[in-house]
């Protein structure tokens, strides 16, 4: 086992003998961002740091925790935090080629191909082709060859909008490459690189959920800015089912339009819609409109509230032929 290195006089070392964690090595993880860990989660993360020799506080290796839907015992989806153990390419360079070194074994990598939309390999890839199909890298451990291919589409970094992330787009045979390595690496050295991750590898774990095709109402109205009326009518039915401090509002409306909901004023009418239908059904009692705050909302005398019908909205756009919905000229407002 590789000794990991020292931070002299600063209690951060990991002693050959240590079994855990200390409390002062906790709490320098909480502070460079190791949050919500369980105890067990960081006792797998010592391991870890113990068996690869990757040294935490110098943030070679990391504890990345993230937000994924778990099915209860109850039968209800909530959001749980996972935490995934990760390294960048150049942690999974210095652990293989420790581990071949303790075991004599020659160790080499060689240079990455990419593939062309036409079925070929190359060695080098220009801009102009586009994004690469994939990457390959082989690594020889001993003489024997392990190759892996990482297909772009399968690892490729993207923003709600599908597009590309800044990195990805400005040097996609790099990221795609690296990818591929820190695959061959896991293959030629697989039980010292168990558990662990790159970053190039589990970036695509962060991808958001793409913008969904806008269908029914939203088709109709667009991004037109929520009325006077629906917004009313959404905030009355808030505040009668218990939604009513500020911080629960953006909550109920960010998990419920699946975007975050910094200010009511960037609502759109369809939005303003959705949301009111979904407090509605939390009124009547709907199990599957359930919604639990994360600061504890409290909860009011319930009453009904008049909210804009939606299937009416879609015929009188229907009928008018006018997407803004505007009530035709001496109409009733």
């Amino acid at each position: 086992m590789t000794t990991l290195a020292k931070h002299e006089g600063s209690g951060l070392a990991i002693e050959p003998g240590q079994a855990r964690f200390t409390e002062t090595q906790i709490a320098a993880l909480t502070q460079i961002g190791v949050e919500k860990a369980s105890p067990g989660d960081l006792e797998v993360f010592f391991h870890v740091c113990q068996r690869s020799g990757l040294d935490p506080f110098a943030r070679q290796i990391y504890l990345i925790g993230r937000q994924v839907s778990e099915l209860g015992e109850d039968g209800n989806w909530r959001k749980v935090t996972k935490q995934t153990i990760q390294t960048g390419i150049d942690g999974f360079r210095l652990i293989g080629r420790r581990a071949a070194d303790k075991h004599g074994h020659a160790v080499s990598v060689a240079a990455p191909e990419w593939a062309h939309p036409d079925g070929s390999w190359r060695p080098v890839w220009m801009g102009e082709w586009g994004n690469p199909v994939a990457a390959r890298v082989t690594i020889k451990r001993g003489g024997e060859p392990f190759t892996a291919v990482a297909l772009f589409d399968e690892y490729k970094q993207t923003k709600r909008s599908g597009d590309l992330t800044a990195m990805w787009s400005q040097r996609p045979a790099g990221q795609i490459a690296k990818c591929a390595e820190g695959l061959a690496w896991r293959m030629a050295f697989p039980q010292d690189l168990a558990g662990i991750y790159t970053d190039d590898e589990m970036g695509q774990a962060d991808n958001p959920e793409p913008e969904p095709a806008k269908t029914g109402l939203a088709s109709v109205l667009g991004d037109r800015p929520i009325t006077d009326k629906t917004r009313g009518a959404l905030f009355k039915l808030m505040g009668e089912i218990g939604i009513k401090e500020a911080e629960d509002q953006r909550e109920f409306l960010t998990d419920t339009l699946g975007r975050e909901v910094a200010s009511r004023s960037t609502l759109t009418e369809a939005e303003g819609v959705k949301a009111g239908k979904r407090a509605r059904a939390i009124q009547q009692g709907d199990p599957s409109a359930e919604w639990i705050p994360s600061f504890g909302a409290a909860t009011g005398e319930i009453v009904e509230a008049e909210l804009v019908d939606e299937d009416a909205l879609i015929e009188q756009a229907v009928a008018l032929n006018d997407p803004s919905l505007d009530p035709p000229a001496g109409a009733p407002s």
